[in-house]
């Protein structure tokens, strides 16, 4: 006979180890919805703040409102999960920084590490996954047009 003690109880038998356990993790699946709502409020706000909830897709800004209008308290449906999270990514990339680098570098990179291996650069391919030098590209983008604005101006 397994004895164990968790939140002060005494759990003597398989059956109610896996009842408590159950238990636990349903919890846990109920937060989960809550944390994904939670978020997607905090996000709005941030967006607003930021004065870009114009740049915001129009269908997308509707189904936010209407998240927060209607005040939902969990969500069981996994499609309307599936598009809350969507939402989420959406207004993330409206606010990050990096999100903004990425897509400027993304294409300059990949011009990059295909004219090396043209040269025989054999590693040069794996130059299009890396993170870190898209970034580095975008910046280096963005230091050059300003540098040449300036000689412009």
């Amino acid at each position: 006979m397994v004895k164990l003690i968790k939140d002060h109880k005494i759990i003597k038998n398989m059956h109610d180890y896996a009842h408590y356990f159950s238990h636990t993790f349903q919890n846990l699946s109920n937060d989960v919805p809550n944390m994904i709502l939670e978020e997607l409020r905090t996000l709005i706000i941030r967006v607003k703040r930021a004065r870009k909830w114009h740049l915001v897709n129009k269908l997308t800004r509707a189904f936010a409102e209407a998240c927060l209008l209607i005040k939902l308290k969990t969500v069981r449906s996994i499609t309307l999960m599936k598009a809350i999270i969507k939402t989420i990514k959406e207004l993330k990339e409206i606010i990050s920084e990096e999100a903004k680098l990425v897509k400027i570098g993304l294409n300059e990179a990949w011009k990059i590490s295909e004219l090396a291996s043209k040269w025989g650069h054999k590693s040069s391919k794996n130059w299009r996954n890396n993170k870190y030098f898209i970034v580095w590209q975008a910046l280096t983008l963005k230091w050059i047009s300003e540098l040449f604005r300036g000689f412009m101006s």
